[in-house]
């Protein structure tokens, strides 16, 4: 049998378990009751555990954690960890400290919450930012991995990048946001096997060159990129999604530390290991380490291994965001009527969301700027909300500081691509494209710093004279 007839055979059978976890998840809601509010939120009843499997598959992306994360490891030694792994782990433990206080609120998701504590013009910020980040990460996961695959499969890219939007428009409109956890629970088993064979297969008789970090990253990148990321990822709407459709605080909580837990493994032990095995085997690569790597790993039979891993990986990440996109524009978008009860449109609404993403997946090199602006609007411009829940007396303030900052971060990224101004000299800071969020995350500072004060002023002045 041929390489290229053994991977469409382990492709099919892959998309045929994926598509069965979709209809037992739609079999599953209908005994819970067939609505549109459970179909988007698995009628909050989900463990901790399926949780925890979810959020771990889908941060698991092919560029994130494989891709970027050996490379990180392999150029700076265990400095890296400053640029992706610590990052994600102190967002899971601010996420850990406050989901019972998120949950109290009583929304499900980001978009709701927000409307409901700031008002419609903050509601339609948040979705306006939702669909453009959401819609940009999914089209970019899904040109990453068509054009991963498509060699093994021997197809065109375009052909495999519309068979995964396919595959999870399907199973996504047969059981909604409980079908998107399922199948990420399964792909997630996928993963972690692929990612311990990769560890296991990296092991050399002569022994593994040290991540001596050397350079090690300038303390101002690892202290910007610490804040962008962390800003940016108490924002991101999926973790959101995750935590409310728990089924109580403990199991929210139980999902957040199985995340770290899993983190410690698939984001810092195994990329550690396949860093440094790069090192021993490329230890002058100029280019991208890990898809070298992978050719010295995998003899061409073990191909298929790649194929699976792979395209587990790519279908958690594109379920995961383009479910926040269908969230947001079926439930979450403001609008002077409750948001639709019915369920066909609720299904229709899943499936339009990725094939939206796989558009911009075939512009993706045309899109690529809206890409790298993605992570600057959750940090500049959904931060200051998010900050406000927690602060009743900074909410007005906050609203503020949203719009000023999402404007002030598309300033920034104008004008550092145009090459009018360059606001970052350190060369990792530009290499990551993240240098325009500071300058606009310290705008939105001063604005919610600003109008706090004057409301602070201005309020005792207008308070109502007593009658005579």
């Amino acid at each position: 049998m041929t390489m290229d007839l053994l991977a469409w055979l382990g492709g099919t059978l892959l998309a045929l378990g994926m598509l069965a976890l979709g209809l037992w998840a739609g079999i599953a809601e209908r005994r819970h009751g067939a609505d549109s509010e459970g179909f988007w939120t698995a009628h909050r009843s989900l463990s901790g555990w399926s949780l925890g499997m979810s959020l771990s598959a889908s941060m698991l992306s092919v560029s994130w954690s494989l891709v970027y994360g050996v490379e990180l490891l392999y150029r700076y030694g265990w400095g890296g960890l400053w640029l992706l792994a610590i990052p994600w782990l102190v967002t899971l433990g601010l996420f850990y400290l406050l989901v019972p206080r998120l949950r109290a609120f009583g929304a499900f998701s980001q978009g709701e919450l927000f409307g409901q504590v700031h008002g419609r013009k903050l509601q339609l910020l948040t979705a306006l930012v939702l669909s453009v980040v959401f819609l940009a990460w999914c089209g970019a996961e899904i040109a990453a991995a068509g054009e991963l695959l498509a060699p093994m499969l021997q197809a065109p890219a375009p052909l495999v990048m519309a068979g995964l939007a396919l595959l999870v428009a399907a199973y996504s409109w047969a059981g909604g946001f409980r079908a998107v956890v399922l199948t990420d629970v399964a792909q997630f088993l996928l993963i972690a096997v692929f990612l311990v064979f990769l560890a296991v297969r990296s092991w050399q008789p002569q022994g593994l060159s040290p991540l001596a970090p050397i350079p090690a990253p300038s303390l101002w990148l690892v202290l910007v990129t610490l804040l962008v990321y962390v800003t940016g990822w108490l924002s991101e709407a999926d973790i959101w999604l995750r935590f409310t459709a728990a089924k109580s605080d403990t199991h929210a909580r139980l999902a957040m530390a199985f995340t770290a837990g899993v983190s410690l493994v698939l984001v810092i032990g195994v990329p550690a290991l396949l860093a440094a095995a790069a090192r021993t085997l490329l230890p002058q690569s100029q280019d991208l380490v890990f898809p070298r790597l992978l050719a010295h790993l995998l003899p061409p039979q073990l191909h298929i291994l790649v194929l699976g891993g792979f395209a587990a990986v790519a279908l958690s990440t594109i379920s995961t965001t383009a479910n926040v996109v269908a969230v947001t524009w079926a439930r979450d978008w403001p609008r002077e009527k409750a948001h639709s009860s019915n369920l066909s449109w609720a299904r229709w609404a899943s499936a339009l969301a990725v094939f939206a993403a796989l558009v911009v997946a075939w512009l993706s090199r045309s899109l690529s700027e809206l890409f790298y602006l993605s992570a600057g609007l959750l940090s500049a411009g959904l931060f200051w909300p998010t900050l406000g829940l927690f602060y009743p007396s900074l909410r007005e303030a906050a609203r503020v500081a949203a719009w000023v900052g999402f404007f002030a971060v598309l300033a920034s990224f104008l004008l550092e691509r145009s090459g009018l101004f360059r606001f970052a000299a350190d060369p990792g800071l530009n290499e990551l494209a993240i240098g325009y969020i500071p300058p606009a995350l310290a705008v939105g500072v001063l604005a919610l710093a600003g109008s706090w004060l004057w409301m602070k002023v201005k309020k005792p002045q207008e308070a109502p004279q007593p009658r005579q």
